[in-house]
Parts: structure tokens; C-alpha cells; sequence
């Protein structure tokens, strides 16, 4: 399936589960179910919106960065 295979590949480093990918991601999770619930009860805010495409974009630029860094 290709969700689990993204999953998989996100969150595994070298066969193991990566530690600081997992964190992440529940963290992300959690963000996510939180916008969620504050969207249905008091409606869309373009600040929550703002804030989680900027966390999602700061993430893959910080991302792509340490790969080049690495190479």
C-alpha cells in the first residue's frame, strides 16, 4: 500500500524506527487533532492556518537542509 510504504520510509532510518521521526510526527498529529477540534468550535482562523504551513514548509527546508549538509 503506498501510505504504508511512505510511512515506512519517513519513519525508518537504516531498519529501525527513527526516534526523532516518530516524535515528530505524534507531535504533528496532535497539532493537527487540536486545529481540528478549535476549527470546529470557534470557526476558521487564518492565524492556526499561517502557523501549520509555516511549521509544515520550516520543517522541510530544515529537512532538505541537514540532507545537504550531510552529502
Amino acid at each position: 500500500m503506498l501510505i504504508a510504504d511512505i510511512a515506512v520510509d519517513t519513519l525508518m532510518r537504516d531498519g529501525k524506527w527513527s526516534r526523532t521521526s516518530l516524535t515528530m510526527f505524534t507531535a504533528w498529529l496532535f497539532v493537527i487533532l487540536i486545529a481540528v477540534i478549535d476549527y470546529i468550535r470557534t470557526g476558521f482562523h487564518f492565524e492556526v492556518w499561517c502557523t501549520m504551513v509555516a511549521v509544515a514548509v520550516g520543517v522541510k527546508i530544515t529537512d532538505a537542509w541537514s540532507k545537504k549538509i550531510q552529502k
